[in-house]
């Protein structure tokens, strides 16, 4: 798990993993004159100061972070549920008394307020006792993508078996569960982490994206889509065209959304990671990639985990990735004027 966190430091999880990255050329990504794409700023003798306000804002917004992505909230198995709370529960879909498909889950977690089901669904647990089991009465939008469903009355029973609520554990509560052996050990590790964010920051602000390569921004946008689709049907069992229908949007519009929210924002820092590796014409060796993997296969703790299912699970591309800012992050820091 600390190993994992190190790479949180490299790129601030923009890295994100997709699977199946196969290309034939000399580099996995960015296989183009970045120049006409980036204009880099300075990224020698960059200052971070530990002692200011924005320094630590970042480490807070790092350990906010680590309570996000790791469900590190308050658990409650007594008390009412109430907006916000993280709700666990069963659930099983009736339409004149016989359960439909996709209407049936078990210790599946809904954000209260996220509206991620059907009207009356989230509202008709709100007040409810932690532990009991309640019926709602509900009726299926006309327009809601499944003919059997459409319009329809339905009852679902639900039990709440707990509530994750929005208050953060604090870090002396969960720092063994990333894998710490000392408290200490985590805030420095977030310390890090922060001098990190700090640079990558400076870096990007000072340079300027001009465009973005087509065929990189469409491989990106390719693999974001797939991963928004299988959030959709493992998480809420439901298609794109059932979203977009229930939102009033098109394919253009969420093609659009993607690219801008989500592709973009991760290309900026990795043409300029990879710019830099050009300029200071930096190398990746075939024993260093060895290495990576090597080291992912450990933070995994799973030991029947071959080098064959890392390539598959995360292909060369992100093995490239990693190794570029590792070794782009070490030209910076080493750089930097840290006080």
């Amino acid at each position: 798990m600390k190993r994992i966190l190190s790479l949180v430091l490299i790129l601030g999880l923009m890295l994100t993993c997709f699977a199946g990255c196969a290309k034939k050329e000399k580099r996995e990504l960015y296989n183009v004159d970045l120049g006409k794409y980036v204009t880099l700023g300075e990224y020698k003798g960059l200052k971070v100061d530990k002692k200011s306000d924005e320094f630590k804002k970042i480490s807070e917004d790092i350990i906010a972070s680590d309570v996000q992505t790791y469900g590190l909230y308050v658990t409650k198995n007594e008390g009412k549920v109430k907006e916000g709370d993280n709700v666990n529960i069963d659930y099983t879909g009736k339409k004149d008394g016989v359960a439909f498909e996709g209407g049936t889950a078990q210790a599946y977690n809904l954000v209260i307020g996220s509206d991620s089901f059907i009207d009356g669904f989230e509202d008709g647990l709100i007040g409810k006792e932690i532990g009991s089991t309640v019926d709602l009465n509900l009726t299926f939008p006309k327009n809601y993508g499944n003919e059997e469903l459409n319009g329809q009355d339905v009852v679902f029973t639900v039990k709440i078996n707990y509530v994750t609520t929005t208050e953060a554990k604090k870090p002396k509560d969960y720092y063994t569960f990333l894998g710490f052996s000392k408290l200490e050990d985590y805030e420095a590790n977030i310390e890090e982490r922060a001098i990190g964010e700090s640079l990558q920051q400076a870096v990007l602000n000072a340079s300027k994206i001009k465009d973005y390569p087509k065929e990189d921004l469409d491989f990106l946008y390719g693999k974001y889509y797939e991963q928004f689709e299988n959030t959709l049907v493992n998480n809420y069992q439901a298609t794109v065209e059932q979203y977009l229908t229930s939102i009033g949007q098109t394919a253009d519009q969420l093609k659009e959304q993607l690219i801008t929210n989500q592709v973009k924002p991760i290309m900026d820092m990795q043409m300029v990671w990879y710019a830099i590796f050009d300029k200071e014409e930096l190398k990746i060796t075939d024993e260093e990639k060895e290495q990576t993997i090597k080291e992912m296969i450990a933070s995994g703790g799973d030991s029947s985990v071959t080098r064959a299912d890392i390539i598959e699970e995360y292909g060369e591309y992100y093995i490239e990735m990693v190794l570029v800012s590792n070794e782009v992050f070490d030209l910076v820091k080493k750089n930097a004027k840290i006080s």
